[in-house]
């Protein structure tokens, strides 16, 4: 079993020559022709609103989008490092009073995968109140700037409230390796939650908050919380005690079709504003998808598709969610995102038959995290009005 404080760097493919030549061709031709094109596009183009947006966000977006694209894995995974390193950095330029709070979560998990999870504070370390953030990053990447700067705001905005949020982030196994393949993340994640549990956290107390592979995360967590893993052993159960639930669980842009996006409609290829590219949803999803056939377990590997690809899960699957499991339920999705089309018959075959209060906010002109992605290169929202509504559902749930 492997034992990591941090990703093992080492075992990426450091980056060649040729790696440097497709970089230096992004920074001289690629991304210039991308603010261009960004600049001009209003007088061509028009995308629901997605061109109202600042012009600043939109050239973000394009940067982020033809970074996707051309710049080589390796390159991106140097750049990027660990959400340990991230986390680091951001808490020394954004909390220097408090430093950055670090905890390490057991690792005992009979898969014999995966390095130490870890859990980051974003303000005191609180009991009362908290929001359990799992990240995006496709599985790939682990925490960034961005999604702790979004997350600072959030903790400020609702300071500013009267209201006092603790906010903790799983940094979980990602990568190429197979020490990161399915069911880690959801042990970790797992783990996490029952750490918050042993602390003194109330169940009434703790919001589940997830964006894309995160909010893809978040219903691996009430998956298992309805329908216990397969393998114990990989997943040890977890209840929740007797007569109590989760105040709030919200997924963000939730990537909840890996396998075969295509099916569920148009948007997965034709969103061309969106900073998700169609060939790597495709790639990364089906790696981690085709990962479940090298589990060796006595059962039938269709009996693990639902928890990790959600919006193939019967239909009646989180039927018990709302009794035993979460009071509240928010999804969200971009109108100019690829994944809408997956996320809208997720949410309206799976969620709200069974969870009658749950509420799918549909975003004129968003695209794949749109709320976060405002942080790329700001320290505030870009008059983006699906912010404030996210962050006042969250603390209506703390207020109830």
């Amino acid at each position: 079993m492997a034992h990591h404080d941090e990703v093992n760097y080492s075992k990426l493919n450091p980056p060649t020559w040729t790696n440097y030549f497709s970089v230096a061709f992004l920074l001289t031709v690629r991304l210039p022709f991308a603010i261009l094109q960004t600049v001009f596009s209003p007088f061509v183009y028009h995308a629901n609103g997605y061109n109202d947006k600042p012009l600043k966000r939109r050239i973000g977006d394009a940067l982020m989008r033809t970074a996707s694209i051309y710049l080589p894995s390796p390159i991106t995974q140097h750049i990027v490092r660990s959400g340990l390193d991230q986390y680091r950095q951001w808490a020394a330029k954004y909390q220097p009073e408090l430093g950055a709070t670090v905890e390490m979560l057991p690792m005992d998990f009979d898969g014999g995968r995966g390095e130490q999870a870890h859990l980051f504070w974003i303000g005191p370390k609180r009991t009362e109140k908290v929001i359990l953030y799992f990240p995006g990053g496709g599985y790939m990447i682990q925490v960034t700037e961005m999604m702790l700067k979004f997350w600072r705001y959030a903790q400020a905005e609702w300071s500013r409230q009267g209201l006092e949020v603790g906010i903790v982030v799983l940094s979980y196994s990602v990568g190429l390796d197979p020490d990161a393949a399915f069911p880690i993340q959801l042990f970790q994640a797992t783990q996490a939650l029952r750490h918050l549990l042993s602390i003194g956290c109330k169940p009434s107390d703790i919001q589940i908050v997830g964006d894309s592979a995160g909010g893809n995360l978040v219903t691996q967590l009430l998956s298992h919380m309805v329908h216990p893993f397969p393998i114990p052993s990989f997943v040890p159960p977890l209840n929740l005690p007797p007569r109590t639930r989760l105040r709030g669980a919200c997924m963000i842009s939730p990537w909840v079709s890996l396998s075969d996006p295509d099916q569920w409609g148009s948007t997965i290829r034709t969103k061309e504003y969106d900073i998700m590219v169609y060939q790597q949803l495709r790639q990364t999803g089906d790696r981690y998808i085709n990962a479940i056939s090298n589990i060796n377990i006595p059962h039938e590997l269709s009996q693990l598709i639902p928890y990790a690809e959600p919006v193939l899960a019967p239909d009646n699957w989180y039927l018990d969610v709302q009794n035993t499991v979460v009071d509240r339920v928010l999804v969200t999705a971009g109108k100019e995102e690829r994944l809408f089309d997956q996320i809208e018959v997720f949410f309206k075959q799976k969620i709200e038959p069974y969870h009658p209060g749950a509420i799918f906010l549909a975003q004129d002109g968003g695209i794949h995290d749109d709320i976060i992605m405002d942080f790329e290169i700001a320290e505030a929202p870009l008059r983006n009005e699906l912010t404030p509504v996210v962050l006042d559902w969250m603390a209506q749930g703390f207020r109830m």
